[in-house]
C-alpha cells in the first residue's frame, strides 16, 4: 500500500500525464496550496479534500485507485495499446484473441464491446450480442458525469447504439463544456469523440446529424488539429458524394487518400479505406 508520501506523488504524476495544471484541479474545496503539499509529500490531505482531488482529474475514484501500482501497465492502458496496434494492423485474428468467453466485470465487458466494434469496424461482420448493446446502451444512458473512459467508449461503440441515440449522447456531451474546456487531455478526447460522430452520421446517411457536428467542429478545432481536420475535411467531400454522386467528388477523394499515404498518415488513409468499403 502507498504512504501519504508515494501517494501525493503518484497523483502529480496522473496529473501531468492528463495535461491538467495544478491550478485546473483546484476549486473551492481545494487550493494550490493544499495540492502543492500533498503532492511534495509534506502534508496528507483529509477525505474531503482527496475526493475534491480525484475529482478535479475528472476521474471516479475507483478510475484512480486503478492506476495506483499500475500506472503505465494497468488493464486499461494495456488493453487499449492492444486494441490500437491490432488496428491499425487490420489484425482481426489479434481483436478475436482479446474477447473473454465469459467477462464477469463491467470493465472487461466493455472490453469486450470494445474488440467487437474494432472488428466490425474492420471487417463489416457484426459479433455483438444482442445482450451487449443492450449493456452498453445502458452504461452510456445512466451515465451522470461523463469520465474520460466513458468518452473512449462512447467513441467507440456508436455502431452498437441506436443513431437517435448517439445523436442526443452527442449533444449531451457537447453541453459539459467545463469537462473539457480548459483542460487540454479532456479537450483533445472530446474532439477526436465528436469527429467520430461527424464520421459517424456521414456513413449512416445522417446528414443533418452530420451538420450539426460540422458546426462544433468548427469551434473546437484548432489549427494544430491536423489529423482531426484532414479527416473532416476528407468526410466533408464524401458526404457531398453521397449526396450528389458526382464521379469528379470521387475523383477528389481518392487522390486525397492516395496523398495521406504519402504523409506518414497511411494508417487514416487505410481506415478510410475500409470505412468506404464497409458502409457502401
Amino acid at each position: 500500500m502507498l504512504g501519504f508520501r508515494d501517494l501525493g506523488a503518484h497523483y502529480r504524476k496522473v496529473r501531468e500525464s492528463r495535461g491538467y495544471t495544478m491550478g485546473d484541479v483546484t476549486s473551492d474545496n481545494l487550493n494550490k496550496s493544499q495540492v502543492s503539499r500533498f503532492e511534495n509529500g509534506t502534508q496528507m490531505l483529509l477525505l474531503d479534500g482527496f475526493m475534491h482531488a480525484i475529482k478535479g482529474l475528472n476521474m471516479t475514484a475507483s478510475e484512480f485507485f486503478l492506476t495506483i501500482g499500475n500506472f503505465e501497465g494497468g488493464n486499461l492502458h494495456r488493453f487499449g495499446e492492444k486494441l490500437q496496434s491490432y488496428i491499425v494492423t487490420q489484425d482481426i485474428e489479434g481483436l478475436k484473441a482479446l474477447i473473454l468467453p465469459k467477462p464477469r466485470t463491467k470493465e472487461k465487458k466493455i472490453f469486450n464491446i470494445l474488440a467487437k466494434c474494432a472488428i466490425k469496424d474492420l471487417s463489416g461482420r457484426n459479433v455483438l450480442t444482442d445482450e451487449e448493446c443492450l449493456f452498453i446502451d445502458k452504461h452510456l444512458t445512466d451515465i451522470e458525469e461523463w469520465t474520460v473512459f466513458d468518452v473512449n467508449v462512447f467513441a467507440m461503440v456508436l455502431e452498437t447504439l441506436d443513431i437517435n441515440l448517439v445523436y442526443q449522447l452527442g449533444l449531451d456531451l457537447l453541453k459539459k463544456d467545463k469537462f473539457y474546456k480548459k483542460l487540454p487531455y479532456n479537450a483533445h478526447i472530446v474532439k477526436r469523440t465528436v469527429v467520430n460522430l461527424y464520421v459517424h452520421m456521414i456513413l449512416h446517411r445522417k446528414f443533418s446529424y452530420a451538420d450539426v457536428f460540422e458546426k462544433k467542429l468548427e469551434v473546437l478545432l484548432k489549427p494544430n488539429d491536423t489529423v482531426e481536420r484532414i479527416a473532416v475535411s476528407v468526410f466533408k467531400k464524401i458526404s457531398c458524394y453521397r449526396q450528389d454522386e458526382k464521379s469528379e467528388i470521387l475523383t477528389e477523394i481518392e487522390r486525397d487518400i492516395q496523398f495521406l499515404k504519402t504523409l506518414d498518415a497511411s494508417a487514416l488513409a487505410r481506415k478510410i479505406e475500409i470505412l468506404l468499403v464497409n458502409y457502401t
